[in-house]
């Protein structure tokens, strides 16, 4: 009776687990979208943003709140690759948000599928079924006509866009193959990737001069929305 009772409520716990994960997703585009229109420096934005994740957990972890583990250097050396991966579709992607509108950029994101598809049978993993195929190309056409009606058309961010995507399926190839994420939380992922990202993020906002005037920039942006403070 209980186990019949856990079968009933996990489609429902599986539906508001979808559909929280929507409401995220979509919020942070329009997050996104609305600080970069007042602040475009997108890789001072993350390299701040996988400090502050790597921090959050890292101190969840000494107090007890996760249940991460601490850092493993042989674990770090294989998350390396898939950490590059990751953070370059991050940083293409809120780059091509700066020049593109919030719905052709979700539709652009939505050719992942299509890239992963034609990824996956170049490696030898084999031709997928004939629903899926068809499923892929039919929301990749969608794309493609709603780029030709995207009056806004904007060359710089459709170029970071699709270079977004392609990090991304690079990244969810590489994971899929390496196996590297095998044995490690989400949490613990998330903690690896901002952790071996911050070098090459830093090293990144010098070397193209963001830093320091794009912190100078974001302390005067702060100051004006919080005068009282």
């Amino acid at each position: 009776m209980e186990n019949r009772s856990e079968a009933e409520a996990s489609p429902y716990k599986s539906l508001v687990a979808a559909v929280s994960y929507g409401i995220a997703s979509m919020a942070m585009v329009f997050i996104n979208k609305a600080i970069l229109m007042q602040y475009g420096h997108s890789m001072t934005l993350l390299t701040l943003q996988q400090l502050a994740t790597a921090l959050l957990i890292h101190f969840g972890r000494r107090t007890g709140y996760t249940r991460a583990r601490g850092v493993d250097m042989q674990t770090a050396k294989r998350l390396l690759p898939v950490s590059l991966f990751y953070n370059a579709n991050v940083a293409f992607a809120l780059a091509s948000l700066r020049g593109v509108n919030i719905p052709m950029y979700i539709a652009i994101k939505r050719l992942t599928p299509l890239a992963v598809l034609i990824a996956g049978i170049f490696s030898g993993k084999g031709k997928p079924t004939t629903q899926v195929t068809l499923s892929v190309l039919l929301i990749a056409a969608g794309v493609i006509i709603a780029a030709l009606g995207d009056f806004s058309f904007d060359l710089w961010g459709y170029g970071m866009a699709l270079t977004s995507v392609f990090f991304q399926t690079m990244y969810l190839v590489l994971v899929e193959r390496s196996g590297a994420e095998d044995g490690l939380s989400s949490v613990e992922i998330m903690f690896y990737n901002s952790f071996l990202s911050l070098p090459f993020l830093i090293f990144l906002i010098i070397i193209t001069g963001e830093f320091p005037n794009s912190l100078a920039l974001l302390f005067a942006k702060v100051r004006i929305l919080t005068p009282h403070i």
